[in-house]
């Protein structure tokens, strides 16, 4: 899915989650939620948390990606991994924690994303399983195609 450059004048009606980019620290909190999102989207099975952890630290060690935590009354409640240049960026991955969907922190997530992380003049590219459904409303619902 795309979304054109046009998302700095995108709603700025919600207020924004706090943000903090993810450390070594994180890995092991990023590997489960990795594993959630595996489990989310494929039914689960694949890499051992070991292995995910491995992969978590790879991205974090590496300057293409992006982990971004956002954090609501000190609790992580979203998370993104993102490869960002002046003019496209590409969510690798997306995820709001199961007890906090269906109430908008993923929509605040997204517009935090992108008004505070992603460059303005940005074309933004993510991929989402042809199976997950959900996944296409969500992202067309915050202005994806």
């Amino acid at each position: 899915m795309t979304r054109a450059p046009t998302h700095a004048a995108h709603a700025a009606h919600a207020a924004p989650l706090a943000h903090r980019r993810a450390t070594a620290d994180d890995a092991p909190l990023l590997a489960e939620i990795n594993r959630q999102l595996i489990e989310d989207e494929w039914g689960g099975g694949g890499m051992s948390l070991d292995r995910l952890e491995a992969r978590i630290r790879r991205w974090l060690e590496d300057d293409e990606y992006r982990a971004v935590l956002f954090v609501e009354r000190d609790a992580v409640v979203a998370y993104a991994l993102v490869s960002v240049d002046a003019d496209s960026a590409y969510v690798r991955h997306f995820f709001v924690l199961p007890a906090h969907r269906r109430g908008g922190t993923g929509r605040r997530a997204v517009e935090t994303l992108l008004r505070e992380i992603i460059p303005p003049t940005a074309r933004v590219t993510l991929d989402v399983l042809a199976s997950n459904a959900t996944g296409h409303r969500f992202w067309r619902s915050v202005g994806f195609t």
